[in-house]
């Protein structure tokens, strides 16, 4: 009987591989060469390099019930002193209802070289402490003691769950190299899984055996574990984290999910099924489609419905969506179920997402107006496989609503998000719609960019340079710059002064400060020194306003760029030529355009004025891998032109 079905999937190009290095792979057995052992070669930036990565997972039999048991041992090189933070650990582990995880036999020792052999330090298990992620999650915390840099630290522990759904992933790749990482898994007759390997085409070791020991026995069946050993070697850091979703979606791990479960009575019950079973069990499902269609019945409890007499549909719309965000307040946590009843929400008036969005999508269609959950998988959740209908894979819950034969996606959970708008953590490729009929995607991504006008007059070179400066916001970077900054005008004093420029904090004025509809208005003054070298006066136009550093350090990428949604910025400077001074040096124009990008420069001036106008966008939500490098160069420019500086000299 095959125990587990294998299947690859291939996310990435296979990286470069050297040999592991040959060192102890035993819990509490340190040798020189761990010792004397001071960088990683293939990557001598590294502050820290993992040793050994071991975890193995199994079935226990406990009170005729199977656990699953996970065992970790990891060892760590500390090389420097940005490598101290591998010394502090977490360790998630969940818990649902009647089903929980407990960690169990922690271990942590720090080793530091001490002449012919090594002081050893422990961990005080007092050290340790729970932290709540969320509704689901905690995470078991401690802080290895005693380390430093050319400390060896190593730890061990393990963790029974009750959850056999989705074993637990084994990462072989994290943000330091690792030398050596190996996962073996026992499977037994009754639980059959598949695997995916996410980010590498093979292993460097795989090999399956039957366990000769003595047979275990279940119920009537008797049988010997199968065992799958998988092995990776030398496999470097992932320190590509820009303009990407999650480090989930694309690090090197194992997965493992549940097919069916074969009873020892000889009955199957299979797991994954398909997209249109997926769906029509969610709208059967209580906490989901039945939630929101009490909430429909019972919108007169909510608000009064004469509320919404002589309004159009957008107007519905808009006084639904707002009238739930004003009066319900976001807890913060994720989740594609409710976990109140109408009444229990009215009464606490707080909740999840699935909590308030489904009560939304129910007063919707109480008004009238066609509302759907939409069930999706938030960025930092990853990637929605969707070769797989698996209804774990998503985590939250947002609204499809139909306005004047428009779609509309929106959420409840965000008051100073526009009602056309979904918060910037859902922007995730595609969610699943939850109604009757074909099974239905749904892009989720911005196509209408986000932008930034920023406007200067600059005078009074000669005496030292005072900026007239406004800026307008819109769409997700509104937003940001709401919930960042809102009326605070000593922040935006402190994000807009540099070391040559220093903002009036009495001059600021702001508008549509919390007004989601509208544009996020800024103006304020800058004093500014002005810069003469050899009599010349070098001005920067744009002041500290562009990017000055590329975000794309990579040599090249094999996974897309995600800029999260299009952006444009749009820079316009006038600058007054103090009387006596001529331009010596202006930059050139320049123009790109093209269906990914583009990029215009120009510089014009009329008597003792010179405007300059600088503006680009990026043109898509999302990039593949092939344009990474034709993205740097348009960084590069963007750096250059908007940083170039004109130069006046005495006439």
């Amino acid at each position: 009987m095959k125990y587990l079905v294998c299947t690859v999937v291939l996310i990435l190009s296979p990286f470069c591989k050297a040999d592991a290095q040959e060192l102890s792979k035993v819990f509490g057995k340190i040798g020189k060469e761990e010792a004397a052992l001071v960088s990683y070669s293939p990557d001598k930036s590294a502050p820290a390099v993992v040793l050994f990565d071991i975890g193995k997972s199994y079935f226990e039999d406990i009170e005729n019930s199977f656990y699953v048991i996970y065992e970790r041992s990891r060892r760590i090189k500390i090389f420097s002193d940005a490598g101290l933070k591998w010394a502090e650990v977490e360790i998630p582990y969940y818990q649902e209802g009647g089903i929980f995880e407990q960690v169990l036999e922690i271990e942590a020792f720090t080793y530091n070289p001490d002449g012919e052999s090594f002081q050893r330090s422990s961990l005080n298990q007092s050290g340790c402490h729970d932290e709540k992620i969320n509704e689901f999650w905690s995470a078991k915390k401690f802080a290895i003691p005693d380390v430093k840099a050319g400390s060896i630290i190593e730890y061990r522990y393990k963790i029974r769950s009750q959850y056999k759904f989705n074993l637990r992933d084994w990462e072989f790749q994290s943000r330091i190299p690792t030398l050596y990482s190996e996962f073996e898994i026992s499977m037994i007759p009754f639980y059959e899984y598949t695997w995916l390997l996410q980010g590498a085409s093979k292993f460097d070791s795989n090999t399956s055996y039957k366990d000769d020991g003595l047979k275990r026995t279940f119920g009537p069946v008797e049988y010997n574990d199968l065992v799958h050993k998988f092995i990776m070697k030398n496999v470097p850091a992932f320190n590509d984290e820009e303009y990407i979703t999650s480090i989930n979606d694309y690090n090197i791990k194992l997965e493992f999910q549940l097919v069916r479960v074969k009873h020892p009575d000889g009955t199957v019950t299979n797991i994954i099924s398909t997209w249109p079973e997926l769906v029509k069990n969610l709208l059967k499902d209580e906490e989901v489609t039945r939630f929101a269609k009490k909430c429909e019945k019972l919108a007169n409890k909510f608000y009064c419905p004469d509320s919404l007499l002589h309004k159009t549909q957008k107007g519905k719309f808009d006084f639904i969506m707002n009238y739930v965000k004003a009066n319900f307040n976001w807890n913060q946590n994720n989740s594609k179920y409710s976990t109140k009843s109408p009444g229990e929400l009215l009464k606490d008036k707080y909740g999840n997402d699935a909590d308030l969005n489904l009560l939304a999508t129910g007063l919707l269609n109480s008004a009238g107006i066609e509302a759907y959950p939409l069930l999706i998988s938030t960025r930092e959740n990853g990637k929605v496989k969707m070769d797989y209908p698996l209804i774990n894979s998503f985590n939250y819950i947002i609204i499809y609503a139909v306005i004047d034969e428009k779609v509309i996606l929106t959420d409840a959970t965000e008051i100073l998000c526009p009602n056309d708008l979904i918060p910037s953590r859902c922007l995730n490729e595609k969610g699943l719609l939850i109604r009757e009929g074909p099974v239905e995607w749904v892009n989720l991504q911005s196509l209408t960019p986000s932008e930034i006008q920023t406007v200067f007059k600059i005078d009074s070179l000669d005496t030292g340079a005072l900026a007239k400066t406004s800026i307008s916001v819109t769409r997700y970077d509104a937003i940001r710059y709401r919930k960042n900054y809102g009326e605070d005008k000593k922040k935006l004093a402190e994000r807009a002064s540099g070391d040559d420029y220093t903002v009036d904090e009495q001059s600021i004025e702001i508008l549509n400060a919390y007004v989601k509809d509208q544009s996020y208005e800024v103006s304020y003054n800058v004093k500014c020194k002005t810069e003469v070298i050899n009599k010349k006066i070098y001005i920067s136009p744009f002041l500290n306003e562009p990017i000055t550093e590329n975000p794309l350090r990579q040599n090249s990428r094999a996974y897309p760029v995600d800029m999260l949604y299009p952006i444009k910025r749009s820079f316009t400077s006038s600058v007054t030529i103090p009387d006596g001074y001529k331009i010596e040096f202006k930059p050139e124009d320049e123009k790109i355009l093209n269906d990914l990008f583009e990029l215009y420069f120009h510089l014009d001036y009329h008597e003792n004025t010179i405007t300059v106008t600088f503006s680009y966008a990026f043109k898509k939500p999302l990039y593949e891998a092939k344009d990474y490098s034709g993205l740097k160069y348009y960084f590069r420019e963007i750096i250059k032109k908007g940083n170039e500086k004109v130069v006046l000299v005495k006439s």
